[in-house]
């Protein structure tokens, strides 16, 4: 009986250990200003609604393309045959 009472005291003791240690930790904000974990803002595609980093887009005015097909639908331009 006292091994058990001693397995369950070192699993609070654990338990309580880690939720201070995870309380002290820095949290990583999920909702960063828009900006992905290498510092570059998040775009969305004006056509299909994808969200991508501003350096993979095609940027048209003030709209956003993931891809060039995209674009060209989104614009009204014949594809290619």
């Amino acid at each position: 009986m006292s091994r058990l009472l001693a397995v369950v005291f070192g699993f609070m003791i654990v338990y309580l250990l880690l939720r201070y240690y995870r309380k002290q930790a820095p949290h990583k904000d999920v909702l960063n200003g828009g900006e992905s974990d290498h510092g570059e803002t998040m775009v969305r595609c004006a056509h299909c609604g994808v969200h991508l980093p501003t350096g993979e887009s095609i940027m048209i005015g003030h709209k956003s393309y993931c891809s060039e097909a995209h674009r060209r639908i989104d614009s009204g331009e014949p594809g290619q045959p």
